[in-house]
């Protein structure tokens, strides 16, 4: 991807359409540009042939210009948008911003537009931002190319967004309240950059801090997601969603749990409101880390003590235990009746009072917030409360959360909290919403540094099988598995079923029945049954087609003839395709789960798991996530489930059945990453507690192939290589469940080993840290590390800027690996794949000490420049990379496990 910097940092532009005509865009945009003091050359395009526009010099046509210009700023009629495109391409301006309105009444009219500017855009290599977008704003660059009604504040932050009419909004709004922007947009319909694109660059500016993003529409879940991931990583991020059409996925009520699921992988927090976006993005400004989801509250009164825990619970909150420190607070009111949280003090309570019941909280880990409430009286003064706690809490490396409760008597007090940056509420409901989003933003931060337990399938599936089956269905011209179909593809995947037998003809089936089959259950099974989720809002009003508990032959047949003429009635249309028999498994201690994947328009697919059964609310139970799902994913997807309260109340080995059920997840979620034409699966499993998961029932589709929003582990990396005397070693990307052997990698590393890879003296890692060095997107980012026995003995740790299209590498060996070939097998693995990826360049910031990295750089070809910080930098272009190894001998003994 090109650097955006022309349109954030743009040294000279042209305003096409520009005029001082009242009212009209190109006189909106030309005064802003104006009022806001750019700095730079700015011209005027008009084909009137004005002299000047507001004193700037004017030009009838672009190519009249005769000094480089770096944005064009298009203000003209949809009509005479590909005229002006062809004549920007033409004197080499490489970016633009299409403010032009009224391409389309409708969204999908406007599609076919967009097609066509992106297409020409790509032939003249031109970045187009826009149409229909507000334009852009950058107040430390006195930068205002828009047709915004008021200029951005400066500050931290940065929004972008689809709507122009909700960015004008949001400006006017932020601006009330002093709220300030390092960059401010929209992008419009998105013909050419994406929100995606902007994020990207935005997640590089060492100005912005935080970064709230507006969805409308997501054409690239997978490249949006990636790009949210990485900022998420360093900056506050926040987002807000609208659609104009609220499709919901197959198999589900509501989409509102997709968003969800969707902006948590990403570590996004996910607001409702304007006033959400930025009090959001205030109190996550404001607050401490927050290590426990739980809340203590004090408070001077009982009654908004309970305002606050009334709100905590009615939000799905936990009250922190603090009954264990009730030696240490004797001075609290109605203990028995709160369990001592909420503490309550009384009324007349002093700052120091307050002090002495802060200090045994803050010392207790198990403890995560800590709400302050008071109330003003006759007896306590506000201010003075505030006076003494202020710099308490300030000091504090605790989540604290304050609120001085009234009007008059309280404006000292809070005066002092806001002039020190700390979180102050007008009420505890307030102060508690606070709370929760914090906790929101912690939980997703957590999932994008999380480290998986390992549970592997023990077993690779069988691709050619699954090819065969898939192209027999394709060859078919059907959409739906058969009977047979679909439980060969549970088997392909490591499920049991419980025993059956099928056929078209009735007669036939019941004579290969034996007396174990008995009771049965007999199904009828037709076309429309064959496909997941083919019932109504009401699962437990779907007809099943289906007879249970019939003790012999005759029952059979009585079964077939109702359901012969139920089918008639309930479904003339759908052909019916054969008979099913199975034996009844069902005892007081089986549970029935339902699991299973579907289609989100915008996120592609995802994981299914709830309750199951046909009396079962499945659809109220059901939980969503993204594939792929490590263990660890699984494991919090079941226990946010109904179904996993009841089984906890039922089981006598929790954690073994626990185990079943994720292990069954990973396998769904392996076959939706190897078939990308699965669009739907639905299977009703029962747990038997010490037996075992067996499948009851199954239905599958496929549809057009459709890649998941989360990029799967690349298998096809894995390799094993041989080393000097024979020695070999596995070179694989790396996974979340290998923090362990990371830590003790860096573990054998002495300071100055450690200073050479880090730039700095340390000795320790931390969880958060090493996750995040294991937990990586492997489109964006690439670590290989090589493994001796399960052990890591080398790494080499790959970025890429998408903006320059470099790659930035760091490599370590373990001194006893030095001197084998292990770092020329790394470094070669390293070209290899950034050949495959197209990279441009590839470079590394090396210690002028560090000799053995700069000879295996001189040994591949690298360039080295020493820098004014002291450091050398090694470059190495990807022609160069290219040359280089055709000229190295063939790396000895490589062998290509892939996907093991």
């Amino acid at each position: 991807m090109p650097d955006l910097s022309n349109f954030f940092q743009p040294k000279s532009i042209a305003v096409i359409g520009a005029s001082e005509r009242e009212g009209s865009m190109g006189a909106v945009v030309m005064q802003n540009l104006r009022q806001s003091e750019y700095p730079h050359p700015l011209y005027a395009v008009n084909i009137k042939g004005y002299a000047s526009v507001f004193g700037y010099p004017a030009f009838r046509y672009v190519r009249e210009i005769r000094d480089p210009v770096d944005l064009a700023v298009i203000c003209l009629p949809p009509e005479s948008l590909m005229r002006v495109l062809r004549q920007l391409g033409r004197v080499g301006i490489r970016a633009a911003i299409i403010l032009t309105g009224g391409l389309s009444r409708r969204q999908s009219l406007g599609t076919a537009r967009n097609e066509r500017i992106l297409t020409l855009a790509r032939e003249l290599n031109i970045r187009i931002l826009g149409p229909n977008c507000l334009g852009i704003l950058v107040p430390d660059e006195h930068l205002n190319a828009s047709f915004a009604h008021l200029n951005a504040l400066p500050g931290p932050s940065a929004y972008v967004g689809h709507s122009a009419s909700l960015g004008s909004a949001l400006l006017d709004w932020a601006g009330a309240r002093g709220i300030g922007f390092s960059h401010f947009m929209t992008v419009g319909s998105s013909a050419d950059l994406r929100i995606s694109d902007i994020v990207d660059h935005l997640s590089t500016d060492r100005r912005v801090r935080s970064i709230l993003i507006h969805l409308e529409h997501i054409r690239d879940a997978n490249r949006l997601l990636i790009a949210m991931r990485a900022a998420a990583r360093s900056k506050k991020v926040l987002a807000i969603r609208t659609q104009a059409r609220r499709s919901v996925p197959p198999g589900l009520l509501d989409r509102r749990p997709v968003d969800d699921e969707y902006f948590n992988r990403a570590g996004v927090l996910q607001v409702d409101s304007a006033d959400g976006l930025f009090s959001g993005l205030e109190v996550l400004s404001r607050a401490r880390p927050l290590h426990r989801a739980n809340l203590a509250i004090i408070s001077n009164g009982l009654g908004t003590a309970m305002l606050a825990s009334q709100q905590l619970q009615a939000l799905g909150g936990e009250l922190a235990h603090i009954e264990d420190h009730k030696a240490k607070l004797p001075t609290l009111w109605y203990a028995e009746e709160t369990g001592y949280n909420p503490a309550i003090l009384p009324p007349e309570s002093t700052g120091q009072d307050y002090l002495d019941v802060l200090k045994v909280l803050e010392r207790d880990p198990a403890i995560g917030g800590i709400l302050v409430i008071h109330s003003p009286n006759q007896r306590s003064d506000s201010t003075d409360v505030a006076r003494l706690l202020q710099p308490y809490i300030k000091r504090s490396r605790r989540m604290f959360l304050t609120c001085f409760m009234g009007g008059v008597s309280i404006v000292e007090a809070r005066k002092q909290f806001d002039k020190a940056g700390l979180l102050n509420f007008d009420s505890p409901n307030d102060a508690v919403e606070a709370f929760f989003t914090v906790a929101r933003h912690e939980l997703a931060q957590e999932r994008l540094r999380e480290t998986p337990t390992s549970t592997s399938l023990g077993f690779t599936p069988d691709r050619q099988q699954g090819q065969d089956l898939f192209r027999q269905i394709e060859d078919q011209k059907r959409r739906y598995f058969t009977w047979a179909e679909a439980r060969a593809l549970m088997r392909l995947y490591g499920f049991s079923l419980v025993d059956s037998t099928f056929g078209v003809d009735f007669d036939q089936v019941v004579q290969r029945l034996t007396p174990r089959y008995f009771p049965a259950s007999l199904r009828l099974v037709h076309e429309a049954y064959c496909y997941p989720f083919a019932y109504n809002e009401a699962p437990s009003e779907r007809w099943r087609g289906v007879r249970i508990e019939l003790a012999d032959e005759g029952a059979l047949r009585e079964a077939r003839e109702s359901l012969a003429a139920e089918k008639a009635e309930q479904f003339p249309t759908s052909r019916t395709l054969g008979w099913g028999v199975q034996p009844m498994r069902r005892k007081i201690d089986h549970l029935q789960f339902s699991l299973g994947m579907t289609r989100d328009d915008d996120y592609g697919p995802l994981i299914l798991f709830g309750e199951g059964g046909s009396r079962a609310d499945m659809l109220a139970d059901r939980q969503v996530a993204l594939p792929p799902l490590n263990s660890s994913l699984a494991r919090q997807m079941i226990m946010r489930s109904h179904g996993y309260q009841v089984l906890a109340e039922r089981s006598d080995n929790l954690e073994q059945d626990l185990t079943q059920l994720v292990r069954a997840l990973k396998a769904l979620s392996q076959m939706v990453i190897d078939w990308p034409q699965l669009a739907g699966l639905e299977a009703n499993v029962l747990l038997q507690p010490g037996e075992g998961l067996l499948v009851i029932g199954v239905a599958a589709c496929i549809g057009e192939p459709q890649r998941p929003a989360l990029n799967p582990y690349p298998s096809e990396l894995i390799e094993t290589v041989t080393l000097k005397k024979d020695q070999s070693v596995i070179l694989r990307p790396i996974r979340g469940e290998d923090e362990p052997q990371l830590k003790a990698f860096y573990g054998r590393f002495d300071a100055d080993a450690l200073r050479l890879r880090f730039f700095g003296s340390r000795l320790h890692f931390e969880h958060r840290e090493l996750a995040t060095l294991c937990q990586i997107d492997y489109r964006r980012e690439m670590v290989f590390v090589a493994l001796s026995k399960r052990h890591i003995v080398g790494e080499m740790r790959l970025w890429t800027d998408v903006n320059t299209n470099e790659m930035e590498f760091a490599i370590m060996v373990e001194s006893a690996f030095q001197g084998t070939g292990l770092g020329r097998q790394l470094m070669q693995k390293t070209l290899d794949y950034a050949a495959a990826q197209s990279i441009a360049r590839i470079v590394a910031d090396v210690l002028p000490e560090n000799t053995p990295m700069l000879m295996l750089g001189r040994r591949f070809g690298f360039k080295a420049h020493h820098e004014q910080d002291g450091t050398v930098r090694l470059t190495l272009s990807l022609n160069a990379t290219r040359d280089r190894a055709e000229e190295l001998p063939n790396r000895p003994g490589n062998t290509n496990n892939r996907g093991k």
